[in-house]
């Protein structure tokens, strides 16, 4: 009896303790995210000279408190002068624009993305010195990636460090949202009614659908110190952005044809497509195309020409989602390599089968005859992590179709024993195959052993190249 209500006492404590955390890590993630967000507001409004100009105030009336009448009292009261004049006139400017933007199609991870924008004067005043720029994407994390994210080294840093995680949260911040923006427009002058064409660009740092719903104008005073953002009347668009891409040498993917990436990769069996082999008679289901007309008016029976057909090899490439052990980074590190072998084999003449399990066994095929690549890259650019990887259905679905299959290639996010034992059922299907893991520092033994090419995840194109 007194052994049970310990234990229950025990796990009272332990509940009252993890909700405890869990207000702790909401208080935090609160109070971080209102303060970033007031940190921006002023930050955007308030150039870096009007700080300098404060910071200049501040030291003037500290060396001249003593003093009724000195050159530095004469300096205070006119940098003073300065900045209440330029923060009046900030305040007062006003502009009403339209805005329409000229997106791309779209966008890869990590290059720059200029596209054009026509802006017009909707008010009934001449606008002079303005500036247009796309608000940005907000930096700061969601709730989820504050509570499970972890700092690099975070284990290292002292109690009161890891307590408040404020350190944590400014990583997370400096790894930015979906895109930052470059700069901003060139001034403008518009008349009312008056329109004008100018260029803007951003750079995309997260794969997906990014969304553009917030230029605004930025209205600076004369002296430089101030600005006023308004904004602007434009529409919701939307740029889809695909993974990011390596360098990949010339690869030997064996299989049952000797096919390298770079390299010709047709082989010959008989059928439609290549050179003329002979007639032969009709068979049902024979394309009327084929009918060799002279042949059958000489034998009275329908003849049809037999070709040599160009056959071209089938990959697979298989794509592990799981988050389980390895978290998002590894993930995003995965995709790009995947996406890295799907814009190879957009240059040969072959077929490529996308693989991978996200709810259910998701297969998708491009290549000659079927779809272009991009679909593919589509594909990949909005890909999903699980939190728990179905490596039972992801491996009955490789092995459904290993059977079509010439080679296949495998990437996973991370290595663990479930996908030891995916690799090892695949390789009892026959299939040749080529296996990538992604994963932070040098490869484990197991994954050495088991023949997989390690990925450390801040050198992915190096070790690409030389493993």
């Amino acid at each position: 009896m007194i052994a049970t209500l310990g234990k229950l006492w025990f796990l009272i404590l332990e509940m009252e303790g993890t909700r405890k955390g869990k207000f702790i890590d909401r208080w935090l993630y609160r109070n971080y995210h209102q303060g970033s967000a007031v940190s921006n507001f002023v930050r955007q409004r308030v150039r870096p000279g009007a700080w300098l100009l404060m910071l200049g105030g501040s030291a003037s009336v500290f060396l001249g408190a003593n003093f009724d009448e000195s050159i530095t009292a004469i300096l205070t009261l006119l940098m003073l002068s300065l900045l209440c004049s330029g923060f009046i006139w900030a305040c007062l400017r006003r502009a009403k624009l339209s805005v329409v933007r000229n997106l791309p199609a779209t966008g890869a991870v990590g290059e720059v993305l200029r596209y054009g924008i026509s802006v017009r004067n909707e008010g009934s005043w001449t606008v002079r010195e303005v500036y247009l720029c796309e608000a940005g994407s907000d930096p700061r994390p969601t709730q989820w990636e504050f509570a499970h994210l972890r700092e690099p080294g975070e284990e290292d840093r002292n109690f009161f460090d890891r307590a408040f995680r404020f350190y944590r949260w400014k990583w997370l911040v400096d790894r930015g949202g979906a895109w930052i923006r470059l700069g901003r427009s060139k001034p403008l002058e518009l008349a009312p009614g008056e329109e004008k064409k100018t260029y803007l660009a951003v750079k995309p740092l997260r794969r997906g659908m990014m969304k553009f719903s917030d230029i605004r104008a930025e209205l600076p005073d004369p002296f430089g110190f101030f600005q006023r953002r308004r904004p602007t009347l434009n529409e919701e668009e939307e740029v889809l952005v695909i993974p990011k891409r390596y360098h990949l040498p010339n690869l030997d993917l064996g299989g049952r044809s000797e096919v390298k990436a770079g390299a010709d990769t047709s082989s010959t069996v008989k059928g439609e497509g290549g050179e003329f082999m002979g007639l032969r008679e009709y068979r049902e289901g024979d394309s009327l195309r084929k009918i060799h007309w002279k042949a059958w008016a000489r034998t009275g029976q329908p003849i049809v020409k037999e070709f040599e057909e160009l056959r071209f090899p089938r990959y697979g490439l298989v794509l592990d989602t799981s988050l389980k052990e390895t978290g998002p980074d590894m993930l995003e590190e995965a995709i790009s390599v995947a996406a890295s072998f799907v814009s190879t084999m957009e240059k040969e003449s072959c077929l490529l089968d996308l693989m991978f399990v996200h709810e259910e066994p998701q297969v998708y095929t491009a290549g000659r005859g079927v779809a272009r690549t991009d679909h593919l890259m589509e594909v990949l650019a909005r890909v999903e992590g699980t939190e728990e990887g179905d490596y039972e259905n992801l491996g009955r679905l490789v092995s459904h179709h290993a059977n079509e299959l010439t080679a296949c290639v495998v990437v996973f996010s991370g290595w663990c024993s479930e996908r030891k034992d995916l690799l090892d059922r695949l390789r009892e299907s026959g299939l040749a195959l080529t296996v990538y893991a992604v994963g932070v520092g040098e490869a484990p033994e197991g994954a050495l052993l088991s023949g997989v090419k390690w990925l450390r995840w801040n050198l992915i194109e190096e070790d690409l190249m030389t493993r």
